[in-house]
């Protein structure tokens, strides 16, 4: 099986721009929610509406109906609707948290850096992941799952195949594919 790194396409032509969420701690709203609550979120700059976008900073996923509808099914996900501020569209948007993190990473092929001790930014972090510049999974270690966050580098999110199959076919726009 395959899997994919998602992200918000930065090139979508004349795309809005998400804010942060208002009232919440946004590193913690990517992994959880409360899924009877509704959720503001500002907007940066205005454009183009997308089935998948992930705010300016911290990376929390909104989605809309469309995107929500094709991955129904899938565990390790839950949604909270989401209202965007100024935007009167008629379309229905959420907030997507992903609840599971796997220790995936195939550090033999992968090329990346950690944070070391005394990090004199996130000395918080030692150990986890700083970035990528390439990234490889391990298959085995990502058997079952359909998507998840990689441990310690939360930010990313991986789908399998499944799921970018399921998104494409739905006629989802926002969301573009790296395969790790």
């Amino acid at each position: 099986m395959s899997y994919y790194e998602i992200t918000d396409d930065v090139n979508f032509p004349n795309r809005w721009y998400l804010g942060d969420i208002a009232y919440v701690n946004n590193w913690e709203l990517a992994h959880h929610l409360d899924p009877e609550r509704e959720y503001e979120v500002e907007v940066c700059r205005n454009g183009s509406e997308m089935d998948y976008t992930s705010n300016e900073v911290y990376g929390v996923s909104v989605v809309s109906k469309r995107f929500k509808e094709a991955i129904s099914g899938i565990s390790n996900v839950s949604f909270a609707k989401a209202n965007i501020a100024g935007i009167n569209s008629g379309n229905e948007y959420y907030i997507m948290a992903v609840t599971k993190e796997l220790e995936c990473i195939d550090e033999e092929v992968s090329e990346f850096q950690k944070f070391e001790v005394n990090d004199p930014v996130r000395p918080d972090k030692a150990g986890d992941y700083r970035g990528f510049f390439k990234m490889v999974v391990n298959p085995e270690k990502c058997a079952g799952f359909n998507i998840f966050r990689v441990k310690g580098f939360s930010i990313a999110i991986i789908v399998s195949e499944k799921v970018k199959k399921m998104l494409e076919s739905a006629g989802t726009s926002g969301a573009k594919f790296k395969r790790v």
